[in-house]
């Protein structure tokens, strides 16, 4: 009978409560879908390069797997607090029948283990289903061979799912035990009787507290887009501070406002039963401002992640065209103490290795790179051609710490001629900008608009045009020139101009690949005829354009994995735990409604009065994280420097995802809700 009762209850349950069943439900199916990445990735044939990008994204995903299973365990104990509620009632009335109070908490635990069995089964053979298509997937992104394809079953992720979902449900089978055996017999019974205080705020204290909310918020926005993501500068932190208060305050003090600027038009106050709505969500907002604000900032981080991580594949090749000029670059430091390392022709250097240049290269260039010191051994900084009123816009330390480059003319034209761009004319006083870093470019030319002169070693060079130029010296995989300056060669001659680096670019011969360069490379530069000194590679590091395209494409498939992952779990915490919330609040609401139908109010009154009562709680925090969502994906961008990112297309598929999976939660709550006050009210009867 005892056992009869916990798959009643069970079953009953599943009927009221589809929501908390359906986001458990997915929770382990994207648990074990992107847990199973290791098996996947196993049975293709990758690359060297692709294999180590492969096992960093498991890596990741085992780091933010942890993380994503405290955001899930915080929904499954809060959506089974609303489940309790609803129950306590019931569980009086067990006691009152004769089932002694030490059984209770042991129906609780059979039931909550039942209910996270059938959940966990059926997430985990949605998960395994789910997951063969996330092959393809994967193979798709790291450009995979799959003829050796077949069906996946990953046991690695059917444990780490175990794990991390036992531990959950351990945690909550004790919060229900703690919550049931501490209750007395009349606080059980009378729970479904305990109404909330309804209180208005003057309306003075509500406007009071919303324009502090707008003033934190402006003030959040007004910091971040100053200091970016650097999270080094107390302005990031304090913005975030700012941000999540400003959040709180402007759902606390929404609901009074909104209900005294209703009822300052009589006329809408009156209409059907806008009365009634706006008094229940005034009510509802007041005991819930913390979780919304919370679920807002969810929403908020889900639409930045999903906007930034879905099309930044395409804003990095975008980039990428403009950043890789060339088909190699080779970069080399000057070793301005050592007289051994002091190569100044890297091309030369190559042949007297053994490597026989022309055989590989149809043309190359070399490019050398200078500072200017101020005779303290410091660099002269990119501030030096800024305007006065710009120094605000980056920090001082940051322009010092940026060294402006400088390259000579004759330099200038060889790299654009290796492009088959025109050459650039200089005066024997004039200069020009190199610069593809976003955030600088607006800076320069408004310093080169306004004429802008710079005075060095008794020389006070003036611009040649007042644009720069968006030009990169090597091949790189983001616009990162910060600053280069063009000058005639006469004035490299002046003292304090010191050599930086020597730049060999590379343009292949029709018949050459890029492995077969890097192999040759690899060959003559081996890690033990280094070792023993037998050579000494003319370069530091180098960069190809097939090279850098791989690894782009590599990162574009972690980000869009690691964003997908967490963006989705948020969306369905977000979204569960406001229709949660929503269907408890219409449960307690049955007498309310049935007054309504009592007094003579229509059924499609009603509906449309529980309907927009929904709307409300769903869409107000859903706007205000679009408006937190414009400003954090603004900062993304030029932070990122995703030039090529667009906004539109990738916000486009965001909304999309939003809609069906938000805008399923709010119709199955609006459903569920309308469903559940209809039953109670035909059982009463």
């Amino acid at each position: 009978m005892f056992f009869k009762l916990v798959f009643k209850n069970v079953t009953k349950s599943m009927r009221d409560y589809t929501i908390y069943f359906l986001t458990l439900l997915f929770g382990v199916c994207l648990f074990y879908m992107f847990n199973s990445i290791d098996a996947q990735t196993s049975l293709l044939k990758l690359s060297e390069d692709r294999r180590d990008l492969s096992q960093t994204l498991i890596r990741t995903m085992d780091y933010i797997s942890v993380f994503i299973s405290v955001v899930l365990g915080f929904l499954v104990v809060y959506a089974n607090g609303f489940l309790m509620k609803r129950r306590k009632h019931e569980l009086g009335v067990y006691m009152v029948l004769g089932m002694p109070k030490s059984k209770i908490p042991i129906l609780i635990t059979l039931e909550t283990f039942l209910i996270g069995m059938v959940s966990l089964a059926a997430g985990l053979v949605l998960g395994v289903f789910a997951s063969q298509g996330m092959s393809v997937v994967t193979a798709r992104l790291f450009e995979a061979d799959m003829t050796s394809f077949r069906f996946i079953f990953s046991q690695s992720a059917f444990r780490k799912t175990l794990l991390y979902f036992g531990i959950i449900f351990l945690v909550v089978i004790l919060f229900n035990v703690l919550s049931v055996s501490r209750v007395k017999l009349i606080s059980l019974l009378n729970a479904g009787r305990k109404n909330q205080k309804f209180h208005i705020r003057r309306l003075w204290v509500s406007v009071l507290v919303f324009l502090l909310s707008v003033a934190c918020l402006a003030a959040a926005y007004r910091m971040v887009i100053k200091s970016g993501l650097s999270s080094s500068t107390p302005w990031f932190t304090a913005s975030i501070v700012l941000g999540c208060a400003g959040t709180l305050l402007f759902f606390l003090s929404l609901s009074g406002l909104l209900l005294r600027a209703v009822q300052s038009n009589r006329k809408l106050y009156f209409r059907n039963l806008n009365m009634f709505v706006l008094r229940q969500f005034h009510s509802k907002i007041n005991t819930t401002f913390v979780s919304v604000s919370v679920i807002c900032l969810m929403l908020f981080f889900t639409i930045s992640a999903l906007s930034v991580g879905i099309g930044v594949s395409g804003s990095l090749s975008a980039d990428l065209k403009e950043t890789t000029p060339f088909d190699a670059s080779l970069e080399y430091f000057y070793h301005a103490y050592d007289a051994d390392k002091q190569i100044r022709s890297l091309a030369q250097q190559l042949k007297n290795d053994g490597i026989d240049l022309d055989r590989y290269a149809e043309r190359c260039g070399q490019v050398t790179c200078y500072v200017l010191t101020n005779g303290k051994e410091n660099n002269i900084g990119i501030g030096s051609l800024m305007c006065k009123d710009d120094a605000g816009q980056l920090p001082e330390e940051q322009m010092d710490a940026m060294p402006l480059t400088v390259i000579s003319l004759s330099d200038c034209n060889r790299l654009l001629s290796l492009q088959g761009k025109p050459p650039v004319s200089l005066g024997k006083s004039q200069y020009a900008v190199f610069c593809n870093y976003q955030k600088l470019m607006p800076l320069y030319n408004r310093f080169l608009r306004r004429g802008g002169s710079f005075s060095y070693g008794g020389k006070t060079p003036v611009p040649a045009r007042d644009t720069i130029l968006e030009e990169a010296l090597l091949d790189m995989s983001t616009k990162s020139n910060s600053g280069t300056l063009i000058v005639p060669d006469s004035f490299l001659r002046l003292p304090g101009v010191e050599i930086e680096s020597e730049i060999l670019n590379i343009q292949y011969r029709q018949d050459v690949s890029d492995a077969e360069f890097l192999q040759v490379l690899d060959h003559v530069y081996t890690k033990e005829a280094r070792a023993r000194h037998a050579v000494s590679r003319p370069y530091d590091y180098y960069n190809t354009k097939v090279g850098l395209y791989r690894r782009a494409s590599g990162n574009a498939a972690i980000g869009s994995y690691l964003t997908l992952y967490v963006g989705l779990v948020f969306l369905i915490a977000a979204a569960a735990v406001l229709a949660l919330q929503q269907l408890s609040e219409a449960s307690d609401n049955t007498e309310r409604y049935g007054l309504l139908r009592r007094l003579g109010a229509e059924d499609t009154m009603v509906n449309h009065a529980l309907f927009l009562q929904i709307a409300l709680y769903f869409l107000l925090p859903l706007l205000l994280a679009v408006v937190h969502s414009a400003v954090g994906i603004h900062v993304a961008t030029s932070e990122l420097n995703l030039s090529g990112l667009d906004v539109r297309q990738s916000s486009f598929i965001t909304a999309i995802i939003i809609l069906v999976v938000y805008g399923a939660y709010f119709l199955a709550t609006y459903f569920g809700s309308k469903n559940m006050i209809r039953q109670k009210e035909i059982y009463r009867r």
